[in-house]
């Protein structure tokens, strides 16, 4: 008997559950089938996981949900503290030109230390403008389907099919399955 429990924006879907499972993966499984709607709220956010008190990092991940739990073992899915992309960015740019004011103000804005204090700022003012344009655009969503249907021929004839940032296998030896085109040769004479 293993115990989930939900922190954060996913309480609304129940706080703790306890389930006959043998390993985390399956916890999970059973409860996306159960409740409707976390699956999808899941993939859209970033979470810490800790299975019987240890912290699953993203490498080991695969291993955690498949390890067999205890009796008792306790699941915790808690949403990360993540704040609009570029807010540091900002900050730092801001600080960054008060410390070219600075620099600027004790050289007495000659010499050097003036053109120090005036590449700090231009430097802090980029960053800060930087920061803001990545708080206001939004991420494009990226299409990660091996059965994409946006085929990349732009470069040669319609026999290619590798969508553009599709990972592409990479065999040795004979091989006795289908491939994929990378590139058709062209020769001029």
């Amino acid at each position: 008997m293993a115990t989930v429990r939900f922190y954060g924006d996913l309480q609304r879907y129940g706080r703790k559950f306890k389930l006959d499972v043998l390993t985390a993966g399956e916890a999970l499984h059973a409860l996306m089938l159960q409740i409707p709607g976390l699956r999808q709220h899941i993939q859209g956010d970033f979470y810490r996981v800790r299975i019987a008190g240890n912290d699953i990092s993203e490498e080991s991940v695969q291993l955690g949900m498949s390890s067999i739990l205890r009796a008792g073992d306790v699941i915790h899915i808690i949403p990360r503290a993540v704040g609009a992309g570029g807010a540091f960015q900002a900050i730092a740019g801001g600080i960054l030109v008060v410390a070219g004011i600075v620099v600027g103000v004790m050289a007495g804005w000659t010499g050097i230390g003036a053109s120090i204090g005036v590449a700090m700022i231009g430097a802090g003012v980029g960053m800060m403008m930087g920061g803001i344009a990545m708080m206001l655009t939004k991420t494009p969503k990226t299409n990660t389907d091996s059965g994409s249907t946006n085929n990349n021929t732009s470069f040669s004839n319609l026999d290619n099919t590798v969508a553009q940032g599709q990972p592409l296998p990479l065999a040795y030896g004979r091989m006795m399955i289908g491939s994929k085109v990378l590139s058709q040769g062209l020769s001029t004479q």
